[in-house]
């Protein structure tokens, strides 16, 4: 039979240990540091920041030292991975508060784990991410297969572009939330850079559901993705659900246009979109320069839109920051 009252107590002490999952112990204790000789009292030494537990070399020192070529020994890639995977908003929170060492650097954690990520789709699951496939000499078909096998050999590349892509309409849409509000750009990149790194490590885990079938690991990447990023601006901005999904509804529209925009004016466009419009090819490049601008354009309406609608939406908390 389940327990109700079992079940609602580990789920409290889970929401617990989402807010404050780090307890630093004190130590007073007087040492000496084999660094660079200082006496001192506390974990690390404050003049070469070398640990107080400092011995000879052992069995243990050579795991760390093969572990740190990883990234998994201090502030451990893993251990960082897993936060990110629990308590994704109030992670990426604490790292932007100032708490640098709860964290692996997170640049290097993404270009880390999309190395990974590479290895095991070139070698292990080609088919299922369409590596393999033969594309034909269609324009749409050769545009997007472009995309896609570049975007594929250079996820990093790709999803940190991606990233630079949300930072601005993320920006403008939670200035004013209750959590982390007027986060600056810089903050933003790593919020992205965090996002992107969370974005390939669920690829990387639904690529073993592509063995059932190509469309379940699709299908399963959108979904889990979407509940994640919810989720997670929802720990880091503080809205509730709706106000956090019409939010992200404007910024996936921007991204978007932006990111169509950079494909089309890179790999070029389809002059069958066009209809019966014939397009000499002197002209293509006219078009191909309308088109980007029409989409530019149109991510800016759609940033604007949503901005006024945030200002209506956030007017009484927007006072509350003047007084």
């Amino acid at each position: 039979m389940i327990d109700k009252r079992q079940i609602k107590y580990n789920y409290t002490r889970f929401k617990q240990w989402q807010h404050e999952p780090l307890k630093y112990a004190n130590c007073d204790d007087v040492h000496f540091c084999n660094n660079c000789g200082l006496m001192f009292a506390g974990n690390f030494c404050p003049r070469c920041s070398q640990k107080a537990d400092i011995g000879r070399i052992s069995w243990k020192s050579v795991k760390y030292g093969i572990m740190d070529l990883w990234g998994l020994g201090s502030r451990s890639l893993l251990y960082s991975i897993y936060q990110l995977l629990l308590r994704p908003g109030y992670f990426i929170s604490d790292y932007i508060g100032g708490k640098r060492q709860v964290s692996f650097p997170p640049v290097k954690m993404l270009f880390i784990v999309s190395v990974i990520y590479s290895l095991v789709a070139y070698w292990l699951f080609p088919d299922i991410l369409g590596i393999s496939l033969d594309y034909t000499d269609q324009d749409t078909r050769r545009i997007l297969s472009d995309y896609y096998n570049w975007a594929i050999k250079n996820p990093s590349w790709a999803m940190l572009g991606m990233s630079v892509l949300a930072i601005i309409p993320t920006w403008i849409m939670f200035r004013y939330s209750p959590r982390n509000t007027r986060h600056s750009l810089p903050e933003g990149f790593f919020i992205q850079v965090f996002l992107s790194t969370l974005e390939v490590t669920m690829t990387f885990f639904w690529i073993f559901l592509g063995l059932i079938h190509p469309t379940v690991y699709s299908a399963g990447v959108t979904i889990i993705m979407v509940f994640y990023y919810i989720v997670t601006y929802i720990q880091l901005f503080g809205y509730g659900f709706w106000g956090t999904l019409w939010r992200e509804i404007f910024i996936m529209f921007a991204v978007l246009y932006i990111q169509y925009a950079f494909i089309i004016a890179i790999f070029g466009f389809d002059t069958s979109l066009l209809g019966s419009f014939q397009v000499a090819a002197e002209d293509k490049e006219i078009y191909r320069f309308i088109i980007v601008a029409f989409l530019v354009i149109a991510a800016a309406i759609t940033m604007a839109l949503g901005h006024v609608i945030n200002l209506l939406a956030t007017r009484k908390s927007r006072m509350q920051l003047r007084s």
